[in-house]
């Protein structure tokens, strides 16, 4: 697989002959990406009635070469500082934008910079984030421009600073200065363009000296066999059916978390966590402090009417597994677009495929082996041992389910399991699953 990219790499003069100021440029890349992008789904809805998720894009802009020099590498995954994520495993990410595409108009609507705008959070790198990076709201125009013109647009609509304010999330404070400065000034800086209705309306014919066209280029995504291990941790809550079962998950539940995240610990290995809601907050803390991907299990093993519960404990977690991999009307492509979750897991079965895709620009990952069996069936554990290496063997793509309720059934084999599946093939988290094919498809 390759992703996609536009990149210009070197100040010249034809940017200044555009309008462009020197102090606001720095080298840089960016992805056009078709996924809803944070509050995508909801914006494009409540701004210009978008409703269909295929329409929906979003554009992330990378600084690259001398602009990452003397800033650590961890700044770029601080999640007290690139506060949305949105940098698919990449260091540099600067800057988002939510586009929606209806006919002939791309709007393009939530224009931010977790980077610039949180970087107070550390002191000692402020000044030389906000030199630096001061113009990642001009840059982020001509990216929206560039994707436009490509994608074969006639405008591009803006909001208006006080209609981009009233959309934003009620309880951030906002300051109107930078909208207006996001909003307003750069687009009128940068554009011939005039108001439509709470819309900066640009026609890219009466821009045609302005745009500075980037150049296309792409770069390798690993496409070697890749295993994911996931964790559904739901205690008791899988079997309130069996009270003695339920009661027994409850007790031990504890003590097995921490000792496969030991087992992993040990081995090096990154699973992803499914939590349910519930319990979400007690286990969060120890499952993140071992690089793990973390993803929402529902939020009390029920069936429907799960996701705002969901969010209402953690806005930014990019994963959702259903119980028993039950596909109810929770789980539409709209519903979980709406809620931001960008990858859905279920069986291999309910989802009709064995590797993973993007549809509806919405990733779903097929789960094929778990330890269900070991709990009802008694399987013996080599027995069901042999069965998974089977299936890693002879599929590029494998992903591997272990509940907290039943680990007396595997954990004292865990390490020697992890070992074979290591030396098998890459072991990554459906994050980095999800991240892969949304960068594969970029445009």
């Amino acid at each position: 697989m390759t992703a996609t990219y536009r990149e210009l790499t070197e100040w010249s003069s034809a940017y200044a002959d555009a309008g462009w100021e020197r102090k606001h440029f720095f080298p840089h890349r960016f992805y056009c990406v078709p996924k809803c992008g944070p509050d995508g789904y909801l914006l494009a809805q409540r701004m210009c009635g978008g409703r269909d998720p295929k329409r929906m894009w979003q554009i992330t802009l990378f600084a690259t070469g001398a602009a990452l020099s003397g800033l650590p590498r961890e700044l770029f995954f601080d999640r007290d500082i690139i506060w949305h994520e949105q940098h698919f495993n990449r260091p540099g990410q600067v800057a988002t934008a939510d586009l929606y595409g209806d006919g002939t108009t791309l709007y393009s609507m939530a224009h931010h910079s977790d980077l610039v705008q949180r970087i107070s959070r550390r002191r000692e790198l402020k000044t030389r984030v906000e030199k630096t990076f001061k113009g990642w709201h001009r840059l982020l125009l001509n990216c929206v421009a560039n994707f436009a013109l490509a994608q074969g647009y006639q405008r591009i609509r803006i909001p208006l600073s006080a209609f981009a304010m009233r959309n934003t999330d009620p309880k951030r404070f906002v300051h109107r200065e930078l909208f207006e400065r996001v909003y307003d000034r750069a687009v009128l800086h940068q554009f011939r363009a005039s108001r439509a209705g709470e819309w900066w309306n640009i026609e890219l014919k009466d821009n045609p000296n302005v745009i500075i066209e980037a150049q296309r280029a792409s770069e390798a995504i690993d496409n070697s066999k890749t295993i994911c291990i996931y964790h559904d941790i739901e205690r008791g809550l899988g079997h309130r059916a069996d009270s003695e079962i339920a009661r027994e998950a409850e007790r031990e539940g504890p003590t097995a978390l921490r000792q496969m995240l030991a087992v992993e610990a040990r081995a090096g290995v990154h699973a992803t966590y499914n939590v349910v809601g519930s319990i979400f907050q007690e286990v969060r803390n120890q499952i993140a402090s071992g690089g793990h991907g973390i993803a929402f299990h529902s939020y009390n093993h029920g069936r429907i009417r799960q996701l705002g519960a969901c969010r209402q404990i953690d806005y930014r977690l990019k994963g959702y597994r259903p119980p028993r991999s039950q596909l109810t009307v929770d789980c539409s492509d709209r519903r979980l677009c709406r809620h931001n979750f960008e990858w859905l897991a279920s069986s291999a079965p309910t989802l009709g495929f064995d590797e993973p895709r993007l549809h509806n620009h919405l990733v779903k990952i097929p789960t094929h082996i778990d330890d269900f069996r070991l709990y009802r069936d008694q399987m013996p554990f080599d027995q069901w041992r042999e069965r998974v290496l089977s299936l890693v063997d002879h599929h590029d793509f494998i992903s591997i389910g272990l509940h907290d309720c039943y680990a007396r059934f595997w954990l004292d084999s865990y390490d020697h399991l992890l070992e074979q599946l290591q030396g098998r093939g890459r072991l990554a988290t459906f994050d980095t699953v999800a991240a892969e094919l949304y960068l594969a498809a970029a445009a």
